[in-house]
């Protein structure tokens, strides 16, 4: 067994205002309405208002997010076609 199939992903929310997700290989980008990150077991975006790293620790795989939690999502792959849609379309919503 790799260290990848050893490493648990956990997604906790609390309230809706605190998460914290276990499993994170690296925050890929962040602001106050989305933060992407790549974990162990793929892609995760959160989307919502005033979020906020409040804590990271790399070495444990965890990170401590803070802020209104809207969404949560797991992107599958696409399409070459489909990720220039969704360019377009962050373009002209």
């Amino acid at each position: 067994m790799d260290k990848k199939e050893e490493i648990k992903h956990k997604v906790t929310i609390e309230d809706r205002k605190l998460m914290v997700v276990t499993g994170v290989q690296k925050v890929k980008s962040f602001d106050t309405k989305e933060i992407i990150m790549d974990t162990y077991k793929g892609g995760l975006v959160i989307k919502g208002n005033n979020l906020g790293i409040k804590n990271l620790n790399l070495t444990e795989t965890e990170v401590e997010i803070e802020g209104q939690i809207d969404i949560v999502n797991y992107p599958t792959a696409r399409s070459s076609d489909s990720a220039s849609k969704s360019v377009w379309e962050r373009i002209f919503k």
